[in-house]
């Protein structure tokens, strides 16, 4: 009995000691003969003995202990590591090749600007007449959305882009918003087989012959469109008949985007000037900027075939998500070549009848992809919508193809840090960390003491909401009360933050389309671990 003792911990080991030592100085009180004073340093000397050996096999056990525990760190760090991109990491600053766009002197950008901002003007003022009129006949109200609808094709990209994202903002639109502008996700007026020819032969020349490709596109994006084909003969790393996509850029479309994102820039730095609203806070002029650091590298599809490159290497273990692969002896700026996903489109997944555990696989799985985007690969697909997300194969092993992959986000080092601290305060329900983390990311935050605190206690509110819940299930929702505290408040909010937290919220409101009672915090607080291990928080 007292060697299991001696065995549980040093402490308890000599209490065990002094305990066994006290019996044997009673016997001997009892029986003074030199032969029980003999026997009785005889069997104090054997428990010494036997104490020492076990005091000595329990430090080895803890110092094994430690050292496994030491390595089992180490080999975490070393099995998630960062980013090799991190490596010297500088993001491009898009802002002087936009510029350059634009003309050299403020006279040729202001003309340019004000062309634009005609155009743009022109295309909105029939709504000025069509929207009181909806109001009082349907027939008027249906046009109204048809002309809508029409008017943001015709103004580019950029805008596309924003009301694409604005569709899937459920929690700041209409309903009736939300469905009739998630039509431009799926499909956009697209150019005429004589512009695509024309591309062709000017990127390509002779080596056009090298494909075959259908004439009638199957789909249409704001950036460009996309056709059906095959390799005519065999490439570096295809063999002929390889099924193929071909993706051709619409024309004219750089000059339009560069003017836009300045007007854009123009506009937000007025409303951050207006010191009442106090929007300064809230990172506008900063998201605008990523938005459009994100957005132009689409418009060279080289960069796209790069990102294929990556989102392939960063899943290559994953049998369960998939992309393109980039054929790159046939890629230029305008013309992307790539391999042809078949598959069913996600949101067939949603309609009755779909079984019960294939809903939830896909909801899982889509969750799982994009927080580890977030959290582990800092490369986020931009653009992940219902159309761009295609299904292959069968349940259990169903399989998420993702297309359209040329408008990506990115923080760099400092700021992915800086996120993980944020969220990870977040998902364990830590307010007063979160707030004091926001608070601090930015040094020109005009925030007093008592402002600061005020901030900090809605993000401890903020946590204390729902019991039952967490920041990353109710993000949206979360993301609006955050903007409001950071307005009224003066707190200088991160861009990097608000838009990684957006991007959880689109894939988290597919997720439960397919699956309403999805535990979001099961699949993201893994990742975050994760995370915090890879850039070594808490590790020591």
């Amino acid at each position: 009995m007292v060697f299991q003792l001696m065995a549980t911990h040093p402490s308890t080991a000599r209490m065990a000691l002094q305990w066994q030592r006290a019996n044997l100085f009673q016997t001997w009180t009892k029986n003074s003969s030199r032969n029980s004073t003999t026997r009785y340093y005889e069997l104090l000397a054997v428990w010494k003995r036997n104490y020492a050996r076990m005091y000595a096999r329990r430090v080895l056990e803890i110092a094994a202990a430690s050292a496994a525990s030491y390595r089992l760190k180490t080999q975490m760090e070393a099995a998630i590591e960062q980013p090799s991109e991190w490596v010297d990491w500088q993001k491009k600053d898009w802002e002087e090749t936009a510029m350059a766009t634009l003309g050299k002197t403020k006279l040729s950008r202001f003309w340019m600007a004000s062309r634009r901002l005609i155009n743009l003007a022109l295309l909105s003022s029939p709504l000025l007449v069509l929207m009181p009129l909806s109001h009082v006949s349907t027939t008027a109200k249906d046009v109204t959305w048809r002309y809508a609808l029409w008017g943001i094709e015709q103004a580019g990209p950029t805008w596309i882009k924003l009301v694409q994202w604005a569709s899937t903002r459920h929690d700041l639109f209409s309903p009736e918003f939300c469905v009739y502008f998630g039509k431009l996700r799926d499909e956009t007026e697209g150019h005429s087989w004589k512009e695509t020819k024309r591309i062709l032969e000017e990127e390509f020349g002779a080596a056009q012959d090298v494909i075959e490709m259908e004439t009638t596109p199957i789909g249409s994006g704001c950036i460009a469109q996309v056709y059906r084909g095959r390799l005519k003969k065999p490439t570096a790393l295809y063999p002929a008949n390889t099924k193929i996509a071909i993706k051709v850029q619409h024309p004219g479309i750089w000059t339009k985007v560069c003017v836009d994102f300045y007007l854009l820039h123009k506009v937000t730095s007025f409303l951050e000037g207006i010191p009442r609203l106090s929007l300064q806070y809230l990172s506008l002029g900063d998201t605008i900027r990523q938005f459009r650091n994100s957005m132009l590298p689409q418009l060279d599809l080289t960069l796209e075939a790069s990102h294929l490159t990556r989102f392939n290497k960063n899943f290559a273990n994953d049998e369960q998500v998939g992309f393109p692969e980039p054929v790159n002896d046939l890629t230029s700026r305008h013309v992307l070549v790539e391999t042809f996903c078949e598959g069913t489109p996600i949101m067939e997944y949603t309609k009755p009848g779909t079984p019960k555990q294939e809903r939830e696989q896909l909801a899982m799985l889509g969750l799982k992809t994009t927080l580890k985007m977030i959290f582990l690969h800092d490369f986020v697909h931009g653009d992940l919508h219902p159309g761009n997300i295609l299904v292959t194969g069968k349940y259990p092993k169903l399989k998420m193809q993702l297309l359209d992959c040329g408008l990506v986000l990115e923080m760099g080092p400092e700021q992915h840090v800086n996120l993980v601290k944020i969220l990870g305060a977040f998902t364990r329900k830590n307010g007063k960390l979160a707030g004091e983390l926001l608070v601090d990311l930015k040094s020109d935050s005009q925030a007093g003491p008592k402002e600061m605190d005020v901030f900090i206690r809605g993000m401890v509110e903020i946590c204390k909401m729902d019991d039952d819940s967490n920041f990353i299930e109710k993000v949206g929702d979360y993301i609006a009360d955050i903007c409001y505290l950071a307005c009224s408040n003066r707190v200088k909010l991160e861009g990097a933050f608000v838009n990684a937290s957006l991007a959880v919220e689109i894939m988290e409101g597919l997720a439960s389309a397919l699956y309403p009672d999805m535990r979001v915090q099961q699949v993201a607080l893994p990742l975050i671990v994760q995370a915090e291990v890879m850039h070594r928080l808490g590790m020591h």
